[in-house]
């Protein structure tokens, strides 16, 4: 006899997870599909930050990051594990005066929806991070995020899914659907075949390649990001640091570096990011990656200079053509959902996670998410054959 689920969840990342989670949670028979290791991928290559102001400044992302961030501060309780939760500042570093007054008006609007910025001249920012080289800055935006254990942040939600009856099997590629006009049947992983009534894909920079076995094209792409962690070091960074212009440094540039730092715990830091345009999806390093972040950490921290790396990756970053998430039921395939690209993802994701399960199950969210609906630019491929 062939087992039937009520949702099958293909993606194994921090949103797949939390959305097995709350929909076992409401009592969905739920089953994960993950290529790889449970957490693998994108996930496992995550900063850890639970970022605030770098995505759009609409009422729905402003209302996800606030929330996202009430719902972090309990959610270690919740999920019975702890995941290193822990507030931390943030400072945006800006150079020039266009990239200040974009950002004083993007912290008004900011702390207008109760995520409290501001901007900070060079006195206020020497006093905050006393080791950090402030030639060509003119000061930074500073404000309250969050970090945490991206692989223990993984677990806590697969452990909880499976204590609320979830079935969670890591290495399970999926290798093609069974269609019936419209409706997906079943998802078959080589000789193994899983029959469900809803399907959900959350594969992150892999999801096109998913979606693609079910006939339906949708516009996600990425780029290759890199970081390194560094060994432990007497010197102290309070705060994690980024650039107001990372995205001006990134577009439309076939390698670029675009620098962070954060503080992590038993004092070592981990930094990023060199960004490469590639159609490949790899978790390979590179040599131009890891020597042209050193490069430029060293333009603001040269006191690091003698520090060596310890560890190293890389992942796929996934986005689309808008920059906002594709989040929704597909059109052209009655029982297909699809959620990727988050922009602040640990921050969205205890949030945005409840919603999307609703939605899937049928109930209506506490907010629409039409903003996000794959309908915006959706086609499909002229892929219509069936499998019995």
């Amino acid at each position: 006899m062939t087992e039937t689920w009520d949702v099958i969840v293909i993606g194994g990342g921090m949103l797949g997870l939390s959305t097995s989670y709350r929909l076992s949670q409401m009592g969905a028979k739920t089953l994960l599909l993950q290529a790889g290791p449970i957490g693998g991928g994108t996930s496992a290559a995550n900063a850890g930050r639970a970022q605030v102001n770098e995505g759009h400044l609409d009422p729905l992302n402003i209302r996800i990051i606030r929330e996202g961030l009430a719902c972090l501060t309990t959610l270690e309780e919740e999920l019975g594990a702890p995941f290193e939760w822990r507030r931390n500042g943030y400072l945006c570093l800006i150079k020039t005066e266009k990239l200040w007054n974009d950002w004083v008006e993007r912290s008004k609007i900011l702390s207008d929806g109760g995520i409290p910025t501001q901007v900070i001249d060079l006195k206020e920012l020497k006093e905050l991070e006393p080791h950090l080289n402030l030639t060509g800055l003119l000061g930074a935006a500073f404000t309250l995020e969050g970090l945490l254990n991206p692989f223990r942040f993984c677990w806590a939600f697969a452990n909880a899914a499976r204590r609320c009856g979830a079935e969670l099997l890591p290495y399970t590629p999926v290798s093609s659907f069974e269609l019936d006009q419209e409706r997906i049947v079943a998802a078959r992983s080589g000789s193994y075949r899983y029959e469900a009534k809803l399907f959900a894909i959350m594969c992150g920079a892999w999801t096109p390649m998913v979606t693609q076995m079910a006939g339906v094209e949708v516009p996600i792409r990425h780029t290759h990001a890199e970081a390194f962690i560094l060994e432990p070091t007497r010197m102290v960074i309070h705060n994690t640091i980024g650039l107001a212009d990372f995205y001006e440094i990134i577009h439309g540039k076939p390698k670029a570096v675009a620098i962070g730092i954060g503080p992590q715990s038993h004092d070592t830091l981990l930094v990023t990011e060199s960004v490469t345009q590639t159609d490949e999806l790899h978790t390979r390093n590179s040599a131009w990656g890891i020597s042209g972040i050193a490069s430029e950490l060293l333009k603001i921290y040269p006191e690091l200079g003698n520090i060596r790396v310890i560890r190293a990756w890389g992942a796929p970053t996934s986005f689309t053509p808008d920059e906002e998430p594709i989040i929704g039921w597909i059109p052209e395939r009655e029982n297909l959902y699809v959620a990727s690209s988050l922009v602040e993802t640990i921050t969205a994701v205890p949030v945005i996670s409840e919603w999307i399960a609703k939605m899937i199950l049928g109930y209506e969210p506490p907010v629409s998410l039409e903003l996000f609906s794959p309908e915006r630019f959706l086609t499909t491929t002229k892929q219509t054959e069936s499998y019995s």
